[in-house]
């Protein structure tokens, strides 16, 4: 068990009610925020890895190699969405923003 999850665990043994509804409920959004910095972690390491196949020399192979990786990048983007993390494109749906496209929220290249 890590560390920071057993204190919370001796806690929910007290055995209150209210007790073990409140660190049940701090435990699953330490979850949360744990999921989401993996998802971005992973986000990070995949444009990386991107990078470094545009940097060979082109072929059909690594085209597509390229696309599934943005594939991955986008799939973990969905991820995040389920997690209610914040919205990563504010402007996404405002019409008044017309042909422009927003830089990726996290830095990412692609």
């Amino acid at each position: 068990m890590k560390p920071a999850y057993f204190s919370i665990y001796l806690h929910i043994k007290q055995k209150t009610p209210e007790n073990r509804a409140y660190f049940i409920s701090i435990f699953k959004i330490m979850e949360r925020l744990q999921e989401i910095t993996e998802n971005k972690r992973l986000r990070k390491e995949l444009d990386e890895k991107i990078q470094e196949v545009k940097n060979l020399p082109p072929s059909r192979e690594r085209s597509l190699a390229i696309t599934k990786l943005q594939e991955a990048v986008m799939w973990l983007g969905m991820d995040l969405k389920r997690l209610n993390d914040t919205n990563l494109y504010p402007s996404s749906k405002d019409p008044s923003t017309g042909d422009k496209i927003e830089p990726t929220a996290d830095g990412l290249k692609l």
